[in-house]
């Protein structure tokens, strides 16, 4: 009955399509992209001098989050809690980040690069403390 309609057995919540349209509208911009783009190679390019390992190769990742897989002397959430008491937020709560002991930087908030080069001072602080 649906197919012979063209239609789709439920309807779409009104107000989220209206939220979705409205989020949308900040990537119309493509300076925000680019923006973007610059944070993420920004940051790459820390934690690779950190000799830390990246999941994805560069040319399957996204430029919007960077996954980083931990040694396994460090733990994803003792670093994650450490950075989140100094006011970062980082990806390191959910069951498949902390068993595979990876942490992930998002790319999309609205951190200054100021900002994220002190969030990346503090995770090499974090591994070196372990290092020692």
């Amino acid at each position: 009955m649906y197919k012979e309609n063209g239609s789709v057995p439920y309807s779409q919540s009104w107000n989220l399509i209206c939220a979705l349209q409205e989020a949308l509208k900040n990537f119309e911009d493509e300076n925000k992209f680019k923006k973007i783009y610059k944070m993420y190679t920004f940051i790459e390019e820390a934690v690779t001098n950190m000799e830390l390992q990246l999941v994805s190769q560069k040319k399957y990742a996204s430029s919007i989050i960077l996954t980083i897989a931990l040694d396994k002397e460090l733990s994803s959430k003792e670093i994650g809690d450490s950075l989140a008491l100094q006011g970062f937020i980082i990806h390191y709560e959910s069951n498949y980040l902390q068993q595979n002991n990876w942490i992930q930087i998002a790319c999309l908030n609205h951190y200054k690069e100021r900002e994220m080069k002190r969030m990346l001072d503090c995770l090499q602080m974090q591994i070196e403390q372990v290092h020692v």
